[in-house]
């Protein structure tokens, strides 16, 4: 699946794209995990997956309103990336 950010042109296909099922919502949860050498060039990426989350006024197309998108910080192997994503992703899920 390609996504391409919101009025711009660039887009990417997340490495791994995450389904859970709540009694009200299926998340879509995009994960990107990426190493210290490209995390200041996929910065954008980064960025746009964050704004998922604070954007209501995304349309998503052949889903219904029972759908919630959600961006994750990057994991990356770095011990400072990895506690950011683990607490990114508790903030969010659980």
């Amino acid at each position: 699946m390609k996504i391409v950010e919101i009025n711009g042109t660039r887009g990417f296909m997340p490495d791994f794209l995450l389904y859970l099922q709540s009694e009200d919502y299926t998340y879509q949860v995009f994960l990107e995990p990426k190493g210290s050498h490209l995390q200041l060039e996929d910065r954008w990426k980064e960025d746009f997956l964050l704004s998922l989350n604070e954007n209501n006024k995304i349309e998503i197309l052949s889903e219904n309103e029972d759908v919630r998108l959600l961006g994750i910080k990057f994991y990356s192997n770095d011990n400072e990336q990895k506690q950011g994503f683990r607490q990114d992703f508790k903030n969010k899920l659980l």
